[in-house]
């Protein structure tokens, strides 16, 4: 039942990330394209300023504030999901020194990541390209490599949790769209 559902997710997914036009009105903000169509990133909220639930002291785009919950929410299930928990036995590494935990590193690249790719300007990904990060050669934390299955999952997982966070369809299947415009990058 559960892969029923999946694939029936997937193809909506792609289905709709293939038909969706930027049809959501949007306040266009200074990550909008040049053609002055909002992105992806305008559509999760873009650069409007909001107080950090993590820190009152700080503001945060709502933009990458939404990214954020979505990826922090979602690495909880990927350390769970049978199928893609061993591409994240690193989540449960915590470092005894106060350095971040293996955790928070992932989730703020990831988080970055997506943010960037979205069409965020102010949010900039420095983390390794995705090939490396996702080889057995150059990355020690993969055990095995990505198949079409561990991404697939992958992409309905972060599925879930951005239709739990409230998100429309329609915005999540521009999510999963854009992630698997690196599909090729990631599984190897």
């Amino acid at each position: 039942m559960k892969q029923y559902n999946k694939a029936l997710l997937l193809i909506m997914i792609l289905a709709m990330a293939a038909v969706c036009v930027m049809t959501l009105s949007c306040k266009k903000s200074k990550s909008s394209t040049s053609s002055g169509k909002p992105t992806l990133y305008d559509t999760l909220g873009g650069t409007t300023l909001v107080v950090d639930p993590l820190d009152a002291s700080h503001m945060i785009e709502q933009g990458y504030l939404t990214i954020r919950t979505i990826v922090d929410t979602t690495m909880f299930t990927f350390a769970s999901d049978p199928v893609i928990d061993t591409f994240f036995t690193v989540l449960r590494t915590e470092d005894a020194d106060g350095n971040p935990s293996e955790y928070e590193t992932l989730s703020r690249g990831m988080a970055l990541f997506i943010a960037t790719a979205a069409g965020s300007t102010d949010s900039v990904y420095t983390g390794r390209d995705l090939y490396a990060a996702h080889n057995l050669d150059s990355n020690p934390n993969i055990e095995k490599p990505v198949t079409d299955t561990a991404f697939n999952e992958f992409v309905y997982d972060i599925s879930q949790s951005a239709l739990s966070y409230g998100l429309s369809a329609q915005v999540v299947s521009q999510i999963g769209g854009m992630l698997y415009k690196y599909e090729g990058q990631i599984v190897q």
